[in-house]
């Protein structure tokens, strides 16, 4: 079995394990008793952390090497945090575009947030989010997918990322800044410039939600009047984006891509899509998106 198949098979577990497990702990009376932020902060952990421990049993891989635990380094600290906080503009629109067509889950859960409190919230939905699915998106499934190539394996990870999320309303934002997160920590061969941003930017949120809480109450805005302004925003944003990623490059010059030929001498190469793969597409069809397309 090759590399690509069998992570293509743990992918397909996770999703499995993960689906089967958040429906039996729903249905479990004290655990929904708990607030929101509790409820999202345990179901993260039972979730994520034994699917990600048997992978390593199982496979015997070293844990250091195939989630990239390398430090980043000061410069990349600073303009890995500010990417962050400047990309938020875009990731934005694309919520906003989408949740013109489907229900945003963050908008829905915003008063569970807050009376959960700050810190629980921002444990729940800011930290440990960050850690548990970049171990399993950047870490895992992208060291998984090396022999795909340095584009495609990002490709792989980021789409999978976005299904991960069950829902239409998030798979564009969460594909296109799992894919940069894939380009940030493959060029600094650390995890933690997929963690740090991920962090912020979802701290941002828990932070907008508590500031919204605090006053008076959201404006209530025409939809033209938002979508022009979110797109300016975005727009504004990019070159700074751009000058951003032109210093990063610099600091992080490209690395020797892993090249293995096969037995006629032609560069080797592996499909992403597998069987595993399409059963995973078949389950967000079914529990992801057809219940927003039936109501």
């Amino acid at each position: 079995m090759t590399e690509t198949r069998r992570t293509n098979r743990f992918a397909l577990l996770f999703f499995i394990y993960f689906m089967m497990t958040s429906v039996a702990l729903a249905m479990v009376p004290a655990i929904r008793e708990l607030s929101d932020s509790a409820y999202m902060l345990l179901a993260q952990l039972i979730c994520f952390l034994p699917p990600m421990a048997f992978y390593f049993f199982s496979t015997r891989k070293d844990v250091k090497q195939t989630l990239r635990l390398k430090p980043l380094g000061w410069k990349n600290v600073l303009i890995i945090i500010s990417f962050a906080v400047s990309i938020q503009p875009v990731m934005s629109l694309l919520s906003y575009l989408m949740s013109l067509f489907f229900p945003n889950p963050v908008e829905q859960s915003i008063e569970g947030i807050q009376q959960s409190g700050l810190i629980v919230s921002m444990l729940s939905v800011a930290v440990i989010p960050a850690l548990l699915e970049e171990v399993f998106s950047r870490g895992i499934l992208l060291s998984g997918y090396q022999f795909l190539g340095r584009w495609k394996a990002a490709f792989a990870s980021a789409l999978l990322f976005g299904l991960l999320h069950m829902n239409p309303q998030q798979l564009p934002y969460a594909f296109v800044v799992g894919f940069i997160f894939c380009f940030l920590v493959a060029r600094t061969d650390s995890l933690f410039a997929g963690i740090l941003p991920h962090m912020i930017i979802n701290g941002t949120t828990v932070v907008s939600i508590f500031t919204e809480g605090a006053g008076t109450g959201p404006v209530e805005l025409e939809q033209s009047v938002i979508l022009v302004t979110l797109l300016l925003m975005a727009l504004l944003s990019i070159p700074w984006l751009a000058l951003l990623l032109y210093i990063f490059l610099k600091i992080n010059p490209p690395k020797a891509e892993l090249q293995l030929m096969d037995e006629t001498g032609n560069l080797y190469a592996e499909r992403f899509i597998t069987p595993s793969i399409v059963v995973i597409f078949l389950l967000y069809a079914a529990f992801g998106l057809f219940p927003y397309l039936s109501t």
